[in-house]
């Protein structure tokens, strides 16, 4: 009995040993600034591979590069792929059952190009499609192995042209430490080009939030996920030179098949974004080619770069010292932040932008149907939108009215406009 007690206790100390040994060993692989990056397939209910996606538009006309068509298609839809500077050719044949081919080659054949069978799949929160092609690769231009790239195409029952989605099937993921601390970083691949090298390339030549690169994340708060956000800061963004932690930037490098990653302190050329008026407080995100950014003051030192803005909000004092409070519709389309739309940060040098009031009130119009929609727009000095749903001490205003007269006068309708 006594020997029996032993060897239990034996074993207890060799367990206890073992995990042990296996929590220094796993602590030790952690590595000041660097880290190699596991593969993994993406979760369809994360947030991380939102940026890292594509909207493909119908078009009725073959790209004049494409020089044959797969048997039976003959109800053919195009689009292509943005992937590492090329436009990939891809044609959906229009049935009950739809077939999509890509032309992986790039040289215009698609007649000996393998074809894929749409599969049925079930919604998500993120993902509402109804039909998946893939998992699809691209031929990389090096000629080497192209598994990485792996993305599906999505898109809902396609009886008629309609616009689809490229998504990535697979991530790369690791921890490193900056300054003792332990963050959990990954990087994605966003032109379906097998690749990690692709940087943001501005001014965005298209009206939607994605940048068309590759991804990278860092989990700023150690909670174990990465979070997007549009108008705060981001734990997710656009592939750029430059990452900033804290107060600190590092200049980040990965291999370019996504097998390892580092960051390295550095102390990039910088310059100089001011807003006016100066009695002002802007709220401003940023995605950039040098360094994501999240803003709220007035001037900021920025690293030399190209940027453009994704969200901005204004906060101001009347005479009587209420508080107004402005900000731009994230429902939206880019491209109506007037001088924030783009600009360039050149090194030593200010880059003055004026925004607020004086307003101009104007009223957007749509007719789908028998219905006719009406709403309110509020534009800056310098163009830019904001919602009218703005808000006085921070609290939203009552109900905005509204009168529709005709040429002489006489009132036609009078109401209230709705939020949302």
């Amino acid at each position: 009995m006594r020997l029996k007690a032993h060897g239990i206790i034996l074993l207890m100390v060799i367990a206890v040993g073992g995990g042990m040994l296996w929590l220094l060993l796993g602590r030790a692989s952690i590595q000041e600034g660097g880290c190699r990056l596991a593969r993994q397939k993406v979760d369809p209910s994360g947030q991380l591979v939102t940026l890292a996606v594509q909207m493909l538009q119908p078009q009725t006309a073959p790209p004049a590069r494409v020089r044959d068509l797969p048997a039976g298609f003959d109800r053919p839809c195009y689009y292509e792929i943005k992937s590492a500077g090329r436009r990939i050719p891809v044609v959906v044949n229009l049935s009950e059952r739809p077939r999509l081919c890509v032309d992986t080659g790039a040289d215009g054949v698609l007649a000996q190009e393998r074809c894929f069978t749409a599969t049925s799949i079930r919604a998500t929160e993120v993902n509402s499609g109804s039909w998946r092609f893939g998992p699809i690769s691209l031929t990389p231009r090096d000629g080497s192995r192209a598994a990485e790239g792996q993305f599906y195409v999505d898109c809902y029952r396609l009886e008629k042209p309609e616009a689809v989605t490229t998504r990535p099937a697979f991530f790369r993921t690791g921890r490193l430490t900056l300054d003792g601390r332990t963050y959990r970083v990954a990087v994605v691949d966003g032109d379906c080009d097998g690749r990690f090298h692709s940087l943001l390339s501005l001014p965005l030549d298209h009206a939607w939030r994605i940048p068309e690169s590759d991804v990278f994340a860092i989990d700023l708060d150690g909670d174990g996920k990465f979070a997007i956000s549009l108008n705060g800061q981001s734990e997710i963004m656009p592939l750029g030179r430059l990452v900033q932690v804290a107060d600190t930037y590092y200049a980040l490098e990965i291999a370019s098949d996504g097998t390892s990653l580092a960051l390295s302190r550095t102390e990039p050329r910088f310059g100089t974004l001011a807003v006016e008026p100066n009695d002002a407080i802007m709220e401003v995100r940023l995605w950039s080619d040098a360094a994501d950014q999240y803003l709220r003051g007035r001037q900021w030192r920025l690293p030399v770069g190209r940027y453009q803005g994704i969200y901005a909000a204004l906060e101001k004092k009347d005479a009587a010292g209420d508080v107004w409070s402005f900000a731009s519709d994230l429902s939206s389309a880019v491209g109506r932040l007037g001088p924030l739309d783009f600009f360039t940060i050149e090194p030593g040098r200010p880059t003055r932008i004026r925004v607020g009031p004086p307003f101009v009130v104007t009223a957007d119009v749509h007719q789908a149907g028998g219905q006719v929609s009406i709403s309110p727009v509020l534009i800056g000095v310098a163009g830019e939108h904001y919602q009218p749903n703005f808000q006085r001490n921070y609290r939203r205003a009552p109900d905005r009215t509204f009168r529709i007269v005709d040429e002489k006068g006489t009132v036609l309708v009078a109401d209230k406009f709705q939020y949302g």
